[in-house]
């Protein structure tokens, strides 16, 4: 995710540019999502945002492993995720609806906004993240219940708003249900732009939601969640579609859920404020 090669010398450690190449790969993903999506290859344009996600989430994880951080690489990591998750997804809509002729009269005009709503709050999004990185400001977070009062533990474990990647995870549900080969179901038009301009409030919003970072799990969970996990799998192979719709759609029915704890937290952090 970010280069940070130290003095200048002639040589320095291949390792060292191993964020910024997965960072690369995860846009020249969206540059291909960009093609398949004009060319009308909808799972081809879907899969290839779904692998530029893998690439985003493994190159801020190998830049802290490396120690290699610095702003050229939240520069690059934020363009990225800017066409990967922002303007490839839109495109994507925007072709998917438009090859069911739908781009006809008023309704047409409202998916244009829909799709540009949802591209422009991704770059604003970003472009706030990017913009507290050089003052050295820590992402925002909201504090929570204490760990030992819930099923899973997770310190500091919210997002100020949806992540652009999750986003376009949710900005895809359509699609995948229209591509899966279990379902086959197309939702109509006007629900599609009424969820996308949903999905486009919640980046620059600042409601709080899930960071799978900072999850931890109590130790009577870990078997459940790996027979969950053999699930995915198992749903992965039949139908890799509807299984990531339905991460999706799980995803979004967590906000409430998350609403609540983060007002938990306020509600605590407030009495320990009064009570020090």
């Amino acid at each position: 995710m970010f280069l940070k090669l130290g003095p200048r010398k002639p040589e320095f450690p291949l390792a060292a540019l191993i964020p910024n190449l997965l960072t690369t790969l995860a846009l020249c993903c969206g540059l291909a999502s960009l093609h398949f999506s004009i060319r009308g290859e909808w799972e081809k344009a879907m899969g290839a945002i779904v692998l530029s996600g893998v690439f985003d989430a493994l190159d801020g994880r190998a830049a802290r492993l490396l120690h290699v951080t610095s702003g050229f690489g939240a520069v690059l990591d934020s363009l990225s995720d800017f066409l990967a998750f922002g303007v490839a997804p839109a495109v994507l809509l925007h072709r998917w609806l438009d090859m069911q002729d739908k781009l006809t009269g008023r309704l047409g005009a409202v998916i244009q906004a829909a799709v540009m709503t949802y591209a422009l709050c991704s770059a604003l999004r970003l472009a706030r993240f990017t913009a507290d990185v050089p003052a050295g400001k820590p992402a925002a977070r909201v504090p929570e219940r204490p760990p030992e009062k819930i099923g899973f533990e997770k310190p500091a474990s919210f997002f100020t708003g949806m992540p652009t990647p999750a986003a376009a995870g949710c900005a895809m549900i359509p699609t995948m249900l229209a591509a899966s080969d279990t379902v086959r179901y197309e939702l109509p038009a006007w629900s599609v732009v009424g969820f996308v301009f949903v999905i486009a409030l919640l980046m620059i919003s600042r409601v709080p939601m899930f960071s799978l970072k900072a999850l931890r799990i109590r130790r009577r969970w870990v078997g459940p969640m790996m027979v969950l996990v053999g699930l995915g799998v198992v749903g992965m192979m039949k139908d890799p579609w509807l299984t990531m719709a339905t991460l999706s759609c799980m995803y979004l029915a967590s906000i409430p859920l998350t609403l609540e704890r983060a007002r938990r937290g306020r509600r605590l952090a407030r009495a320990q404020a009064t009570a020090e």
